[in-house]
């Protein structure tokens, strides 16, 4: 319901910390999501907020009982006028502008994909307002005042004895673009400020120190802290680590834990010699991960998979497996998380053979009993040291190179190709043909 960033592990570092302050009023500078305030719920806090966006600024409004003040702006009322009968000025506004959150940056922009979102949320208009507004009115969050100040100017208010908990913003422009689709389509009486220099989120990060109780956390190192760093948080092994630094803490450290089962289906080795037919079985996501972490490039970050399948030869001895999760952005397409052969075998290009039952038809049947909907296409993204991967070289075209965003890899290769042009029988065909040469044994 209440969208944000912060890990889930965050909330019970904040509860246990917060657990050693005294009772009395929390202050919470640029509280966003109210993260911290759901997190130290029912601890007998009186909580004091403040931010200055829109969205923030609704939610401690109607959570104080004040006016939201928010209107739907006379410019947008031709395309967004179904709005306006939800826009009541307490928990109707607030559920509209969480609602608004997912489909308002799509709104007048072209591309069949935006105009599904927004004609999807104009249909079910009604029933997804009610109930987000059902679900608000039960959320059991009580704060003791709410403020639309710049954190610099309110956290001169505050007491120098108060406890302080916030997880401000260390870089500039992140919560400006994240709400830029509300203020686009509705007015407030916005405060007006400027944005965090560098000196200023000095400033701020000693106004929130120079106390004996507090607690901060960012996505960022912060240099000026690190005697106060408490604990480090990776929920996920593709999420960036998160910093929490505190007054007085207990220390934590919580990193990614997968779930692994065993295969014991038996895998294709050397002195083996491939044989068809090919099939497809599907794979637990714990037998996935056991895989992946035996075969797949440990420098690959591992991904969450919709459906993951083996590949099977003839003596139902393991080839490789692929995962597969429905595009975000294309419906008729699948993105290929992972895809990887066992090893070692004697065949050096067992990989692509791989590549070949993924786009099977046998492949996109799979793909779209679990994703409910028409499957055409496949993508993909490589890393490399070199300018083209040669797994995918002549079966998927290469429709992007650029520098790589990962460590230890020189580009960032973007694949597409059809899916479902050929069967399990032609792809073992084909392999066979073009890649299927078995290693040469030389005996002395």
């Amino acid at each position: 319901m209440f969208q944000g960033t912060i890990p889930g592990p965050m909330r019970s570092i904040v509860r246990e910390t917060a657990s050693q302050w005294p009772r009395g009023p929390v202050y919470v500078p640029c509280c966003g999501n109210f993260t911290i305030e759901r997190s130290v719920a029912g601890m007998g806090f009186a909580l004091r907020s403040s931010d200055v966006s829109i969205y923030t600024s609704a939610v401690g409004r109607w959570l104080t009982r004040q006016p939201v003040g928010i209107q739907l702006r006379e410019e947008s009322r031709d395309e967004l006028g179904w709005l306006a009968d939800s826009l009541d000025d307490g928990v109707g506004t607030v559920s509209t502008l969480m609602l608004g959150t997912r489909f308002l940056a799509s709104v007048g922009r072209e591309g069949l994909w935006h105009e599904r979102v927004v004609r999807s949320y104009r249909e079910q208009w009604k029933v997804k307002h009610a109930e987000t507004v059902e679900r608000l009115s039960g959320s059991g969050i009580e704060l003791a005042s709410y403020e639309v100040e710049d954190v610099r100017s309110w956290l001169q208010k505050v007491p120098r004895d108060a406890p302080v908990c916030s997880f401000p913003p260390f870089y500039g422009g992140g919560y400006e673009k994240l709400y830029e689709p509300l203020e686009a389509h509705f007015t407030w009486d916005a405060p007006e400020y400027e944005p965090l220099s560098d000196d200023d989120v000095v400033g701020v990060l000693g106004a929130i120190t120079d106390r004996p109780y507090w607690l901060t956390a960012s996505n960022h190192d912060v240099p000026e802290l690190h005697r106060y760093l408490r604990g480090v948080i990776k929920a996920t092994p593709r999420a960036a680590p998160f910093y929490v630094y505190a007054s007085r803490a207990r220390t934590r450290i919580v990193a990614p834990r997968q779930p692994i089962e065993p295969v014991k289906v038996p895998r294709l080795r050397q002195g083996d010699e491939l044989v068809g037919p090919l099939t497809l079985s599907l794979l637990k996501p714990g037998q996935f991960n056991a895989l992946r972490s035996r075969y797949l490039n440990p420098k690959i970050a591992p991904g969450a998979a919709n459906l993951a399948v083996a590949v099977k030869d003839g003596g139902g001895r393991l080839l490789g497996v692929f995962a597969m999760a429905p595009s975000t952005f294309t419906p008729d397409e699948a993105y290929v998380l992972s895809d990887f052969a066992v090893a070692p075998t004697d065949y050096p290009r067992l990989s692509k053979l791989v590549v070949l039952a993924a786009t099977s038809a046998e492949a996109q049947l799979l793909c779209q009993r679990a994703f409910s909907r028409r499957i055409r296409r496949v993508a993909t993204t490589a890393f490399s040291n070199n300018p083209v991967s040669m797994k995918y070289r002549g079966l998927l075209r290469l429709n992007k190179r650029s520098p790589s965003n990962e460590n230890g890899w020189k580009f960032q290769l973007q694949y597409q190709g059809a899916m479902g042009q050929h069967t399990l029988a032609e792809a073992l065909q084909t392999w066979a043909k073009r890649w299927g040469a078995q290693t040469t044994k030389t005996g002395v």
